[in-house]
């Protein structure tokens, strides 16, 4: 026993003696930083003063970076937003150039080399350094950028798939959403593009023309007075916006109580831009009264369109007075409705001439509805005369001749009948009426004779 403790304490010894004459480990040293180069330094060093607008010291600095080590695009990147921001786009052209030619993918190069061309309106190269980068990269910038460059180069259809994918990656670009809105209204898209001006205006962008556009887009929908309600505004006054409202018109009876249009339609927008700034442009003036017309509110419409009458430019007098017509027209201004086709028509004959017949006949028609004879006959005699060749007028006229017992020029007109369309579909039933009346006619004609 005594042996093995013997045995044991040499053991002990020996294992000292080994560790004694081990060297001593190194201590292990925690966080320290890895040594930077120059270049590093004066690039983190041009970097903070890029960052602080110190753009002489960053140029500075990010040069010497990119002789130092030429092999780093991201001192070269640097470099030339420095550049850039000094208004020394030619040298930064030039270093992006450097970037691109040693690496043709390049992508924040080529956006960089982008937004240089847009500043300066140079379009066609906006196009041609950022289409390939969407070959592998697909961010807001490249659309944002590809989708102004094909706007202002009248490709508005790639401009319009370059701005929904810019408002899918951002959707809180509020001037996105108002360009594609310009976009869907010239496309005659009113309902996509009163979604994006409605947009536009939560995200913070408000100005008389974006309410002008959308109530235009809103009026092209037909939603001229949106869902009207009752309101009560004290000291309201009708034709007046008060807070969310358009005050139409008082509740008869009731102090201080309105129908109100909301926001969301064609007049609050239109009342807005107006009381927002845009009050001397006609064009306006005219969309409120054509909200009115459609509305049917024919009484208001015909005022505003008679106030409005010498301020209209030129080119929209056609399609005024087309208008205007139609307003009198609905108070019962029967003639002036005519008269003012007639204007409608000197200035585009094209368009607005086939109109004349029918507006004839719905002069007529309302004396007819109104009991008087004499007058409907008169008007649809001057429709017959607009359109000589078209038999279906000459019956009805025919037919209103019998109604007035004036038979003679009954027969007159149901011959015509029948020799514009020998195969009438009341061909039997016109030539018994004829062999009838002639026989009256001629009878009443012997009878005047006789009395003569």
């Amino acid at each position: 026993m005594r042996a093995k403790v013997i045995i044991a304490i040499v053991l002990a010894g020996v294992t000292a003696s080994v560790a004694a004459a081990q060297p001593p480990a190194k201590p292990r040293l925690e966080g320290k930083k890895p040594e930077i180069s120059a270049a590093d330094k004066l690039f983190q060093q041009g970097r903070d003063a890029l960052l602080t607008g110190d753009y002489t010291k960053a140029m500075d600095l990010l040069a010497k970076a990119v002789a130092a080590d030429k092999t780093k695009s991201s001192y070269r990147l640097a470099l030339a937003q420095a550049c850039r921001y000094a208004g020394k786009t030619a040298q930064a052209e030039k270093h992006l150039a450097a970037i691109l030619k040693a690496a043709p993918d390049h992508v924040e190069a080529r956006q960089l080399l982008a937004e240089i061309h847009s500043a300066r309106k140079a379009w066609k190269d906006v196009v041609k350094v950022l289409e390939p980068v969407l070959k592998y990269r697909h961010d807001y910038t490249t659309y944002h950028l590809l989708a102004q460059a094909k706007q202002k180069l009248g490709d508005t259809e790639k401009a319009r798939k370059y701005y929904e994918q810019a408002v899918k990656l951002n959707p809180d670009s509020a001037a996105d959403h108002y360009e594609l809105g310009n976009i869907y209204l010239a496309g005659n898209f009113y309902a996509l593009s009163a979604s994006a001006y409605e947009k536009a205006l939560a995200l913070g962008i408000d100005s008389p023309v974006l309410r002008y556009k959308l109530a235009s887009a809103y009026f092209n929908l037909r939603n001229y007075f949106g869902r009207i309600s009752v309101v009560t505004v004290k000291a309201g006054k009708a034709g007046h916006l008060s807070g969310g409202w358009y005050l139409i018109e008082p509740v008869p009876g009731k102090k201080d109580v309105f129908r109100a249009a909301p926001s969301r339609s064609a007049i609050y927008q239109v009342a807005r831009a107006i009381a927002d700034g845009i009050k001397d442009r006609p064009d306006i003036h005219f969309l409120k009264a054509n909200i009115y017309l459609n509305a049917r509110r024919y009484k208001t419409a015909y005022a505003m369109f008679t106030k409005i009458r010498k301020s209209i430019a030129k080119e929209d007098q056609a399609l005024f007075y087309h208008y205007y017509s139609q307003a009198a027209f609905g108070i019962g201004k029967y003639d002036e409705y005519l008269a003012l086709l007639e204007e409608a028509i000197k200035r585009d004959k094209d368009a607005y001439e086939p109109l004349r017949v029918e507006a004839f006949l719905k002069v007529a028609e309302q004396h007819n509805q109104a009991g008087r004879l004499d007058k409907y006959i008169e008007y649809l005699a001057k429709a017959v005369a607009a359109s000589p060749q078209t038999a279906a007028l000459h019956l009805k006229l025919g037919n209103a001749y019998e109604e007035a017992r004036k038979y003679g020029l009954a027969v007159v007109q149901w011959r015509m009948v029948l020799d514009l369309e020998p195969d009438h579909p009341q061909r039997m039933k016109l030539t018994n009426l004829i062999t009838k009346h002639r026989a009256r006619a001629e009878a009443s004609g012997t009878k005047r004779n006789k009395t003569e």
